[in-house]
Formats: C-alpha cells, sequence, structure tokens
C-alpha cells in the first residue's frame, strides 16, 4: 500500500504561495495582494476548465513565480513555512504508517513542501513538489496590478481577456518557464513511484482536495486504487471514489487499516448505529479519546451536492481564510 499525499489542505492548511503574495503586498504597501493571489488562483480555474492548451491546474504558481522569486529570498521563503501549521492528526497519521511508502506531490515551492514534509517526517527524496526558478524581474508587474484593480469592481470572468493578453502574448515566454508539480504532473508522480516500487496503482490511496489534485484522483479512481478528497471542493469531491470529511486526518487510518477491502468497510460504517465499533482496538482509543466521528461518503452523482456542503463545512473549519482558494 502506498500513500500520495497533496500538501496543502492535507498535511497543512497554509497556502504558502498566498502567504507569499501577501508578504510581498507588506513590503510595497499593498495589503490586499492575498486577494491577488486569488484572482489568479480563479484565473488558474477558468484556464483548466476550459482546457488552455500546455496548461495544468495548480500553474497559479508559475504566473506568480517571476514575482515571487524577485520579491523573497529562500530565507524569506522558508521563514513563512515556519508558521505552518499541521493538519491536525497528521502528525499522528503518520505515525502509524511506514513512511518508506509515504509521498507527497504538491505544487508548492520546495522551501515550503520540504519544510512541512520534515515536519511530518516523510524523506526529503519521497517530496515531489515545484522548484522556483530565480528571477530578476516581472516586467508587467504594473500592468497586472492595473487588471487586479479592475477585478476587484467586477469578477474574474470581466478580466480574464485582458490576464489572457498579459500573460499568454505580452509577457516573454521565458519568464513562464516554471514546472509546476500540479494536474496530469501529479499523476505522473503516481505512475512514477508505481514503476519504481513495483506496485500497481490499484494499491494506492491517493489524498487530494483542489483541482490540482483532479488529475490524480481520475487516475487512481479508474485504476480501482482508493482516491481521497479530504475536505475537498467541488472540483475533487467528483473525481475521488471517496470523500472524506473530517476534523482529523486520523480519520485515514480505519481506509488504511481496511485497504482494499474500503468499500465494505465505508458501506457497514453508514449503517451501524455505532460505527467506531467497526475500529480496532488502537483506532477505537484514539477516535473516543478524541471525539472523532468522521465521514466516509462513497462519490455519486445523486448525493455528490450533499457530499460537497459536507466537505466544504470541514474544509472551512481548518482551512479557514485558504478554504476559498480551489
Amino acid at each position: 500500500m502506498i500513500f500520495v499525499f497533496d500538501l496543502e489542505g492535507p498535511l497543512s492548511p497554509m497556502d504558502h504561495a498566498a502567504e507569499a503574495m501577501r508578504v510581498i503586498g507588506k513590503k510595497l504597501k499593498r495589503p490586499d495582494f492575498f486577494d491577488l493571489f486569488q484572482m489568479l488562483s480563479l484565473y488558474d480555474d477558468e484556464l483548466t476548465l476550459e482546457g488552455f492548451p500546455g496548461y495544468n491546474p495548480g500553474d497559479t504558481l508559475r504566473l506568480i513565480a517571476p514575482i515571487v522569486s524577485s520579491n523573497l529570498s529562500d530565507k524569506e521563503l522558508k521563514k513563512i513555512s515556519e508558521k505552518a501549521t499541521l493538519t491536525p492528526g497528521a502528525k499522528d497519521l503518520m505515525a502509524t504508517l511506514d513512511m518508506k511508502d509515504v509521498y507527497v506531490a504538491s505544487t508548492s515551492y520546495s522551501q515550503h513542501a520540504q519544510a512541512v514534509a520534515k515536519k511530518l517526517g516523510i524523506p526529503k527524496s519521497h517530496v515531489n513538489c515545484t522548484k522556483l526558478p530565480r528571477f530578476k524581474e516581472f516586467p508587467l508587474f504594473d500592468e497586472l496590478v492595473g487588471i487586479f484593480e479592475r477585478y476587484k469592481k467586477s469578477d474574474i470572468k470581466a478580466v480574464k481577456k485582458d490576464l489572457d493578453i498579459l500573460f499568454w502574448k505580452k509577457l516573454p515566454k521565458s519568464y513562464m518557464s516554471t514546472v509546476v508539480c500540479g494536474g496530469q504532473r501529479k499523476m505522473d508522480v503516481a505512475r512514477r513511484i508505481s514503476r519504481e516500487r513495483r506496485v500497481p496503482l490499484s494499491k494506492f490511496i491517493v489524498v487530494g482536495d483542489s483541482i490540482t489534485d483532479i488529475n490524480m484522483l481520475s487516475g487512481v479512481n479508474l485504476a480501482s486504487g482508493l482516491a481521497v478528497s479530504f475536505n475537498g471542493n467541488r472540483y475533487s469531491a467528483p473525481k475521488a471514489n471517496l470523500c472524506v470529511s473530517s476534523l482529523s486526518l486520523m480519520a485515514l487510518r480505519p481506509l488504511a487499516d481496511e485497504f482494499p477491502k474500503w468499500k465494505a468497510f465505508v458501506r457497514k460504517w453508514n449503517i451501524v448505529n455505532y460505527p467506531l465499533s467497526l475500529l480496532s482496538k488502537k483506532t477505537l482509543a484514539y477516535f473516543e479519546n478524541k471525539k472523532l466521528v468522521p465521514y466516509y461518503d462513497k462519490v455519486s452523482k445523486a448525493k455528490l451536492g450533499e457530499i460537497v456542503l459536507r466537505q466544504k463545512e470541514m474544509r472551512s473549519a481548518i482551512r479557514k481564510q485558504y478554504a476559498s482558494l480551489t
């Protein structure tokens, strides 16, 4: 059994890139730059949904890379990560897993992904993430800020055309060279691990929560592995085969205990009077102590609306200000 985790959301609530933009905003006396990142995150959704050629979900970090690297040093980026908390239960879950079988596939810049993985004891060589190139500037920064000002008075669709022109026509291609570990590249990571470890994808548990994870969730779902949307959103939930809504990542422990017969476990969990009775003695003690009763929802079109609302509630509780970032 191999685990592949998205990092931001499942393992840590912080969105590091959003915080990096906030810090840059403070430097430039623009306290609204968290919202600038949110605009570009929504733009990322639009490009993904339209199937823009050569674009992967999560390439927001490709768009902002010249801004981030020309304004923040490695030391400053790592300092932001020092403030990152872990998702409740993440450390406890890792303590129960064989770390040689735990991997990360994250859009996060390496400065952040490696820092969070280290806190959890995940081997550095198992962390797949985005290497941030060094740029001296972002030549169209003032124009981007101008578009941002218009966005604040309208919505993303109203400024999308301007963003298309800026990023794909005016900006020199050399500024778009960052290779982000998102979208199809996350699925490529899972396939590479499968080949290297000689473990079929049917024996994988992959965990994601956003649009950057949809390819990995879909791919492992189709391969009959377990694709978990953990406190996800409207993009991740439909691509998974199981949605786990919980205030603790330890909600995944019973699935590991019951894997690959997780479907039978979930079915029983949702019909018995006292579902905790299905847990192993050690897991039961943990759940009772933490008063933990997760929701396990097998994905179906009929219940998708209800499931997404449940995911959203838990997502907001844990990720707070980052919950709206898709």
